[in-house]
């Protein structure tokens, strides 16, 4: 028995390894001769890759067709890190999908975008959960709208990528809402993680700034801008 799960502990770090280096074909012959392997979980090292699944590794890496085979071949599309002793962030699959066409921008790497949109259109059309929750309470809306905010904010920094980010963030949206995702309660939710979830995400983002005195900026303005006509334009109200 010892060196059964000796065997196998030696396969899932040779596994996770494989996918973070690319190598398709290792990935495919390990999972052909142990196919339960498609769900296994990454150890403690490296660190932050530790609790994910081989799908949640290979999205995050952009080794997406390591991402694709793995999904064809049974990988749990809905996984999420189990609560641990780990006190890092841990989010659904759909999430890493969602993040890495979103950050790939910040590098215009715009081809990478449209493959990695791709992801969270198959996800998301085979049944991801789009209202489940990652451990700091973002919701799968909240997280695509944070993770546009840095471009939207910095418009300057990030000029050739103005244009993409709205085409991305509108689908990830449309795409979200109509499966189901539950808008009005992103929208009456805390925008910040817990447990000091502070504004709710449509005072941040929907309803019309106010200014505490002269001196308030509102620092959303063109993230606002744009939310405020996506809701519009979709009849959506809150």
């Amino acid at each position: 028995m010892f060196i059964i799960v000796k065997r196998k502990k030696r396969l899932m770090k040779k596994i996770f390894t494989a996918i973070r280096q690319g190598k398709f074909d290792e990935v495919k012959s390990i999972l052909e001769k142990k196919p339960e392997l498609v769900n296994c979980v990454s150890g403690a090292l490296p660190k932050k890759y530790h609790g994910q699944s081989p799908l949640q590794v290979a999205l995050k890496t952009g080794k997406y067709e390591i991402a694709d085979y793995l999904i064809e071949h049974g990988a749990d599309i809905n996984f999420m890190e189990a609560e641990d002793d780990d006190p890092g962030l841990r989010a659904p699959v759909l999430f890493d999908a969602i993040n890495s066409t979103i950050v790939s921008l910040c590098y215009k790497r715009f081809d990478e975008s449209e493959t990695a949109f791709g992801y969270v259109e198959k996800l998301v059309e085979r049944g991801a959960d789009v209202n489940k929750l990652a451990s700091n309470g973002f919701d799968a809306i909240n997280w695509s709208v944070s993770s546009a905010q840095l471009l939207f904010e910095r418009a300057s920094v990030y000029p050739e990528s103005q244009e993409a980010v709205r085409k991305q963030l509108t689908r990830i949206l449309d795409l979200l809402i109509e499966h189901g995702a539950d808008y009005v309660a992103w929208a009456n939710r805390g925008h910040y993680a817990e447990p000091y979830p502070g504004p709710s995400n449509k005072s941040m983002y929907i309803d019309d700034f106010v200014p505490g005195d002269e001196t308030d900026i509102d620092r959303n303005k063109e993230l606002r801008k744009f939310m405020q006509e996506y809701f519009r334009s979709r009849n959506l109200h809150v």
